[in-house]
């Protein structure tokens, strides 16, 4: 006999997710993560299309980390026409790339997984119910939010879907007033983190008990620059289950390393390490890959806070609530990092744009998005046009360790799916879901497509 339980929609994510699972004769058949948003074709809608708008095109993908492909895709086109951009427009990126974090990272731990931290009623387990329990605590989310929604504006030109990031360099710089607006906004932002930081990182440790089963640790892949934590450029450092550097390499090589499988139930590429082979070559991306891979994190408070999370979860933890408390410590850095580049001002000193010209190539561009690694990779002709688009999202690295995962869950709680209490091992199976942070329109990619010929 065969039992289906679903789980749909799957909650307080971005876009439309289900798990499906499948019992035959009393014991766990299969898992599967479904996702089916539907296909976007971004990778299609490229070719064809003069570079130059690839990184207003393809931020388009999402509307949470469209900061990330827009930067992602102005350094595979600056990659592949061989153009180095001024240190003054560096700056900027970097900043605007912190901006994404700060809000990312903010909507995520307010809005999805700080409900799951309190003690909240099934019914009450929202931003709503959030605000009722801890009003003080969603303040200050807000008021880092505020922040970090302000940044994004003013270094690209809107809130949503930014334009500043174009081949050469950044089309604008703020002015004195607007940083001085910022550096307000950041000391609000920074006390805000200081306070909640104890409280934050005691109740992820608290409530690591909700997914404490004997999920295995992967492969973890991030950015690193000179061995540090590193968001907007660098090699990418993989790392073994038991924490030793398996490999470092250039964005450019990366195919080399990573290849991509279809999903035969799911809209989403399934990357796995090349070498390793899949399945046991899936790894992980985001924040918690990238304490994994780093050998220091610069700042303040988010060395001590990244202390802290070492010597509970561990350098490559198995529990997945250290996502969320990985997220923080990030938090806190963007914050910190962000604060300290407005207070520099190098920004102010020098060009911020360079002319260049197109021509044919071929280019790689990488960077950290909140939820992991993200690449973008381009061929041009002569004249400058897309004629090959590849992008890999974080969500398309993540979804089949998180289906791995979801599967050791269910394993493990198989009594209580075919019994009475399913619905809290659901919701665990939700919360371990969005402790990855799936933005799973980013992921959908592909779409198998079969060709009837009449006779």
């Amino acid at each position: 006999m065969e039992q289906e339980f679903k789980i749909t929609p799957l909650t307080r994510v971005e876009g439309h997710g289900n798990v499906i699972i499948r019992v035959r004769d009393g014991r766990l058949s299969e898992v599967e993560l479904n996702i089916v948003e539907s296909p976007r074709f971004f990778e299609k809608f490229l070719e064809g299309k003069p570079a130059e708008e690839a990184p207003r095109i393809s931020e388009r993908i999402c509307g949470i980390c469209f900061v990330a492909h827009h930067m992602a895709s102005v350094k595979a086109v600056e990659s592949a026409w061989n153009v180095e951009v001024p240190e003054a427009a560096w700056e900027l990126r970097e900043l605007l790339n912190l901006a994404g974090f700060i809000t990312s990272h903010t909507l995520h731990l307010a809005f999805l997984a700080l409900p799951d931290l309190l003690d909240l009623p099934p019914e009450k387990r929202h931003i709503l119910g959030l605000g009722e329990k801890n009003p003080a605590l969603l303040k200050q989310a807000l008021a880092i939010y505020d922040y970090g929604l302000m940044l994004t504006e003013i270094l690209g030109g809107k809130r949503v879907h930014v334009a500043t990031a174009i081949p050469g360099g950044m089309s604008k710089i703020p002015s004195q007033e607007e940083r001085e607006k910022l550096l307000s906004l950041a000391s609000a932002a920074q006390s805000s983190i200081e306070a909640m930081a104890d409280w934050f990182m005691e109740n992820a440790e608290r409530k690591a008990e909700l997914l404490n089963y004997p999920v295995r640790t992967k492969y973890c892949m991030g950015l690193v620059k000179n061995g540090a934590h590193e968001l907007y450029d660098g090699n990418l450092r993989v790392v073994r289950p038991d924490g030793g550097k398996a490999y470092e390499f250039r964005a450019s090589e990366y195919l080399e390393y990573v290849a991509e499988r279809v999903s035969p139930h799911s809209h989403v590429k399934l990357p796995y390490l090349r070498k390793v082979g899949f399945p046991d070559g899936v790894h992980r991306v985001g924040p918690l890959a990238r304490l994994a891979v780093a050998d220091r994190i610069r700042g303040d408070l988010a060395p001590k806070l990244a202390e802290r999370y070492y010597k509970f979860f561990g350098k490559v933890p198995s529990n997945m609530m250290a996502y969320n408390a990985a997220r923080f410590v990030e938090l806190a850095y963007a914050v910190e990092a962000s604060k300290q580049m407005l207070e520099e001002a190098r920004f102010t000193k020098g060009p911020i744009r360079v002319e260049v010209k197109e021509k044919a190539g071929e280019g790689v561009g990488v960077v950290e998005a909140p939820r992991g690694v993200l690449i973008h990779h381009y061929k041009t002709d002569e004249q400058g046009l897309i004629r090959m688009a590849n992008v890999i999202t974080p969500t398309a690295f993540n979804a089949p360790s998180i289906e791995q995962d979801l599967a050791v869950i269910a394993e493990n709680t198989l009594p209580s799916i075919l019994g009475g209490g399913r619905e809290e091992t659901f919701w665990k199976m939700e919360v371990l879901t969005r402790a990855y942070d799936p933005c799973i329109s980013c992921a959908t990619h592909t779409l198998k497509i079969v060709v009837e010929e009449s006779p």
